[in-house]
């Protein structure tokens, strides 16, 4: 996603206490500096309210921390770590979250598609539209940051597409290597995911730990 633009501040308790959570939680998966990290990006993200004008910027951030806050409880079997907000390598693109874990590397990308009025639907064409927009192009983007995720890291990466607001038709949509799914399914389809072999819990730290450093965080550049 593009740059954000600046808000609000949170709560400051409701943020302390994101951020010790998941810095807790990171430090035991990825060590000391890591908890570090994790704890200032959440602090940054917590710290952070759409202003009052809801520019696509706005809504679009909004929506990815609703996709992290469903994320997160993925965190606590430590057979799952999650990278919020990386920026790709050579790119102005943002990487939405990554996900590693037992099914390998996962990439969502979130949309908030927030009209009442407007579908999410496949068209005869195979091209998935919301409303009277084609997302052609979008579901393209995300399959081309999923390969940069690939040529970074060496592994295959199953991309997502998380949709919050509109109803996706079926729950889910399998649209040429992306599956497009309701954000609120996110978690459960994750979980059922099949297991990806040599996938154990020292792979996925070893993993996380390369990603956190090849995938620089967003608002570091």
């Amino acid at each position: 996603m593009a740059a954000r633009q600046r808000r609000r501040a949170l709560p400051l308790p409701i943020t302390l206490v994101f951020a010790a959570a998941l810095a807790f939680l990171m430090t035991q998966i990825l060590g000391i500096k890591a908890g570090a990290t994790a704890a200032a990006a959440a602090l940054i993200v917590g710290s952070c309210r759409t202003s009052p004008g809801r520019n696509s910027w706005a809504i679009g951030a909004a929506g990815e921390r609703r996709t992290a806050r469903l994320l997160f409880p993925l965190i606590w079997t430590r057979r799952y770590a999650v990278l919020h907000d990386r920026a790709v390598p050579k790119s102005r693109a943002n990487l939405d979250h990554l996900i590693v874990g037992r099914s390998g590397l996962i990439y969502v990308d979130t949309k908030n598609w927030t009209s009442v009025t407007s579908k999410v639907r496949v068209k005869s064409n195979g091209q998935l539209w919301y409303g009277d927009y084609s997302q052609g192009p979008a579901v393209a983007t995300v399959r081309w940051e999923a390969e940069q995720v690939r040529r970074v890291l060496g592994w295959p990466v199953h991309a997502v597409i998380a949709v919050h607001g509109a109803r996706v038709p079926g729950g889910r949509i399998h649209l040429d290597g992306v599956t497009v799914v309701q954000a609120r399914d996110l978690r459960r389809y994750i979980r059922s995911l099949p297991d990806a072999p040599g996938w154990d819990r020292a792979l996925i730290r070893e993993t996380t730990r390369i990603a956190d450093t090849r995938l620089a965080p967003a608002s570091a550049r």
